[in-house]
């Protein structure tokens, strides 16, 4: 049996910005489901202590960063038993907008501490864990709000366990200007082109990716293309120098959430020898959006945050010619401003349509999941992706990218069919995806069969954990 320290800035059902907060709530379950000690930690922002057990213990860590103490909460997630700290710092985290970002939706001015101190107390808490009755054997850190953590391990110049870290999304690298280097209380000696130090400015992330004893992305094709200038976002070449550390280890869904057979969020709930059923899903869904209840044309769908990555541009651009032919199309997101407008102006257009909602609604996305035929993914990259596994189960069939985890998990060719794929992130191949897709629509007997194939595919987090527990137990070894 393994103690694993866990550490991420958002976590399900906790709080949930992106496809993080599922990992990080689903990977740490699968793994104590197989007898492994997994804790979380966590910062305990605006409203989190209602969403979990009575605190257990309390514990003060001081003053370190000059922003009020930091205090460590010991409880549990109600839903699913996980134990979890929770580091509570007024100032730090008890705000009205999200966990990055203000109301007006801008990078809080502070988030070097704010993370820097989640740093440090799991810096803390894998050195000094026998303070808090409970010491980790690995620490597992999760993008760069997490970064800094190897970094004080790395500075105080002592024997530390191993870590590893995941990157989820490379592009937010968390990198700061160097006049607030100072703030974080590390030692100047990081301060290297091998390093911390990044174009002048210092990097969480490339902390990690330095300092860490194993990297690992969310998909096997990501882990290859971040090693390229193309997708490597300027961490290309410390990633090339790191190579023997990359690994990638696919994302895995968890179908206790995500399964329309037990779905309570959807109309109606339905299994592969029942799929007819999912046209209910359809009719309700068009019911709620007020749309023209034809249920003969498909319904393509977006669940998404609206940003440049995503290639939302490109559907915009895409969509109309289905739409002309009488197809329907729905969207929850939301995220870059133009883009939201720009898809409320596409609803305006087409009334009977298209239905648009800005923001996020976790029961709504399931319904939309339920009830489309196919979901548009035309990422720039997408280091993963967990809606395209969502919608399989689901027996929607995705138009993807092909490019990072959708390229691992997206096929048109062959026995392994399960949706649509376009090379080029241009609006002419995903037209062309999507014309094939309307074209394949019409043939019932064929949609039938990549449906059931969809469906038939696994990426349960019981699978995946197999990989996880080779390459933990492989640095314990060393």
């Amino acid at each position: 049996m393994m103690n694993i320290l866990f550490v991420a800035s958002e976590i399900y059902p906790l709080i949930k910005t992106g496809g993080l907060a599922d990992v990080a709530g689903a990977l740490p379950v699968a793994l104590r489901k197989k007898g492994h000690d997994v804790r979380l930690l966590m910062p305990a922002y605006s409203g989190i202590l209602d969403k979990v057990a009575p605190i257990q213990n309390k514990i003060n860590l001081g003053n370190p960063f000059n922003t009020g103490d930091l205090i460590l909460l010991e409880t549990q997630i109600l839903e699913n038993g996980t134990p979890i700290w929770l580091l509570q710092c007024q100032s730090l985290y008890e705000r009205e907008g999200g966990p990055y970002l203000d109301t007006e939706g801008n990078d809080y001015q502070d988030n070097h501490l704010r993370f820097a101190a989640l740093s440090w107390v799991a810096a803390v808490l894998s050195s000094y864990g026998s303070l808090m009755k409970w010491q980790p054997d690995l620490l597992h850190i999760n993008d760069w709000q997490a970064g800094l953590s190897v970094a004080y391990l790395k500075s105080w110049k002592m024997p530390h366990i191993p870590v590893v870290t995941t990157v989820h999304n490379l592009r937010y690298n968390g990198s700061f200007p160097m006049s607030l280097f100072s703030e974080t209380r590390l030692s100047n000696e990081l301060l290297t082109h091998h390093g911390i130090e990044f174009y002048g400015q210092f990097s969480a992330l490339k902390s990690a990716l330095v300092y860490s004893d194993a990297i690992t992305t969310v998909s096997p094709t990501y882990a290859k293309e971040i090693l390229t200038a193309e997708y490597g976002d300027g961490l290309d070449g410390t990633l090339r120098a790191h190579q023997h550390k990359v690994q990638g280890i696919l994302n895995g869904v968890d179908y206790d959430q995500w399964s329309p057979d037990i779905d309570s969020n959807i109309n109606t709930k339905y299994t592969i020898d029942s799929l007819n059923l999912k046209q209910k899903n359809k009719l309700a869904l068009l019911k709620e959006n007020h749309l023209d209840e034809n249920l003969e044309q498909p319904i393509f769908g977006v669940v998404s945050r609206l940003t440049e990555q995503k290639g939302l541009d490109l559907v915009l651009e895409a969509i109309p010619t289905a739409l002309e032919q009488g197809a329907k199309f729905i969207l929850l997101g939301s995220g870059d401003k133009a883009l939201e407008n720009a898809f409320v102006e596409l609803q305006q257009r087409f009334p009977q349509q298209v239905g648009i909602r800005i923001g996020y609604d976790e029961a709504y996305s399931h319904r939309l999941q339920a009830g489309i035929d196919a979901l548009l993914i035309p990422s720039r990259f997408e280091p993963c992706g967990l809606t395209q596994l969502y919608a399989l189960k689901y027996g929607t069939l995705p138009v993807v990218r092909q490019t990072g985890g959708l390229a691992d998990t997206v096929f048109e060719e062959g026995p392994e069919a399960n949706g649509f794929v376009f090379e080029e992130a241009n609006t002419t191949s995903l037209t062309s995806a999507i014309e094939r897709c309307i074209v394949f629509f019409r043939d019932n007997r064929g949609w039938r069969e990549r449906q059931e194939n969809a469906m038939q595919y696994d990426f349960s987090w019981e699978k995946t954990t197999t990989h996880w527990l080779d390459l933990y137990s492989r640095l314990l070894k060393k």
